[in-house]
């Protein structure tokens, strides 16, 4: 009995190779995709809205790079891995520089005793018109 397969296959890795039954298959490893590293730079990133943006792209990106492994594309994937921790660190990086234009704008209104007084009286305004 004869079986007619193609020996090799591009486009799935886990293909089984009939044709060279004892020969180990050069399946390269799946790149990291950063998919933990997108998600806790777009949470970290809510508070800035424009923050938000590149964290979403980035986490697409990483579901595109398992994807693109799966499907047989080791360098699209290797490419949206890339792109997307990329992405994640910019993201972290508005976050960051967010954070320090917050601490310094509290600071410039007398620290947090100020920050809450100044907030009081914006409360308060409102409240009376």
């Amino acid at each position: 009995m004869e079986f007619n397969q193609e020996t090799s296959n591009p486009g799935n890795f886990n293909a089984p190779n009939f044709g060279q039954p004892n020969q180990m298959q050069n399946i390269p490893s799946k790149p990291n995709n950063y998919m933990a590293l997108s998600i806790v730079a777009t949470v970290l990133s809510l508070c800035t809205c424009i923050g938000l943006v590149p964290g979403i792209v980035a986490i697409v990106m990483s579901s595109q790079s398992s994807t693109k492994y799966n499907q047989g594309d080791y360098q699209g994937a290797v490419n949206s891995a890339k792109n997307a921790k990329i992405l994640a660190w910019v993201t972290l990086g508005i976050f960051v520089l967010n954070t320090i234009y917050s601490i310094y704008q509290v600071q410039s209104m007398g620290g947090i005793n100020g920050f809450i007084e100044q907030y009081k009286e914006a409360m308060e305004a409102a409240a009376n018109q």
